[in-house]
């Protein structure tokens, strides 16, 4: 490792350290270190990596034994500080890793899935809660609980600040970290929407990290693609979880998405039909029936029921 390398990673180290006390209040300072460069995310968490990992591997009994002092209690250093005890501390905790046999990190794997239409909350151990729209898959390990990926669908995430070891969503190979956050996140195919309604998201993607402040929505079309940022009520982000979907300028296409996971059938945008651009609110409680029924007039085409899935359509259309 190089000796700029070194550095960085000291530095991570230490916001780790500062981070996780009751008293910090550096707030800004720490995010602006995080945005001045992709490098200072990547350090800051592989940091955060080691801190669990150290701390997990000296709450052992048979790692704590290894730092025994003759006759007295077990008690291994703090994993807050072990990175500073220099090579002896680095040299012993190599050696526990060679003596003890751990069961693997990762190994229970916990998967949800939503079937359209079908809502679903998850409450982790520490009071954070995750809640799945219809057609949504997500995974995480249930030993770990502070890494979760979304692998397709819509889910709110209400999560329980931890600046010691921040929450992280994974979307492809995006990372969406929180600080101190409730969120909302939709991924479909290479698209991903993130919208903000307390706290703060960096997004972390391609390109630069971005920082994401209440009512901001990031938007992509491509797991790769620029991102574009607009502006939403912050109450209105998640908002589908109370029933009510909010569109800005929406295709149909995109309408089509969200109505189909809130109705649990697939919801078509015929010929002519997913180009047209719709802004407005739209109720989406109630049986399936009176959704659609409530949302063709506003949405200016007609919405039909062929027994498998639901296909909006001109108005003018003539029935297939």
């Amino acid at each position: 490792m190089t000796e700029e390398a070194t550095d960085l990673m000291d530095t991570a180290r230490l916001w780790v350290v500062r981070a996780s006390e009751p008293t910090f209040t550096l707030w800004d300072d720490f995010t602006a270190w995080l945005e001045a460069d992709p490098a200072h995310l990547a350090a800051y968490e592989t940091a955060l990596e080691e801190d669990a990992w150290t701390g997990a591997l000296l709450a052992q009994p048979e790692a704590r034994a290894l730092f025994r002092q003759d006759d007295e209690a077990p008690a291994a250093p703090s994993r807050r500080r072990w990175w500073a005890g220099g090579g002896a501390l680095a040299a012993s905790v190599a050696a526990a890793v060679a003596l003890l046999t751990l069961h693997p990190f990762g190994a229970n794997l916990v998967q949800i899935e939503t079937a359209p239409g079908e809502h679903r909350t998850v409450v982790l151990a520490d009071g954070s809660r995750v809640i799945l729209n219809g057609g949504t898959r997500i995974s995480y390990d249930a030993d770990g609980e502070r890494e979760m990926t979304l692998a397709h669908g819509e889910a709110l995430f209400e999560i329980r600040h931890d600046a010691s070891d921040p929450f992280v969503v994974m979307v492809d190979d995006t990372r969406l970290v929180d600080a101190g956050t409730v969120f909302n996140v939709v991924s479909g195919g290479d698209a991903l929407e993130v919208g903000v309604a307390e706290g703060a998201v960096i997004y972390q993607g391609a390109d630069e990290p971005v920082h994401l402040h209440p009512g901001d929505v990031l938007k992509r079309d491509s797991a790769h693609g620029p991102v574009r940022l607009t502006r939403a009520d912050p109450q209105s982000v998640g908002s589908w979880n109370e029933g009510v979907l909010h569109f800005d300028n929406a295709t149909l296409a995109e309408v089509a998405e969200d109505l189909e996971r809130a109705a649990g059938r697939p919801v078509r945008a015929g010929a002519g039909v997913g180009g047209l651009r719709y802004t407005g609110t739209l109720a989406v409680d109630g049986p399936a029936e009176t959704v659609m029924a409530r949302a063709a007039p506003l949405l200016g085409v007609t919405i039909r029921d062929d027994g498998e899935h639901w296909e909006m359509t001109l108005r003018n259309a003539s029935p297939r």
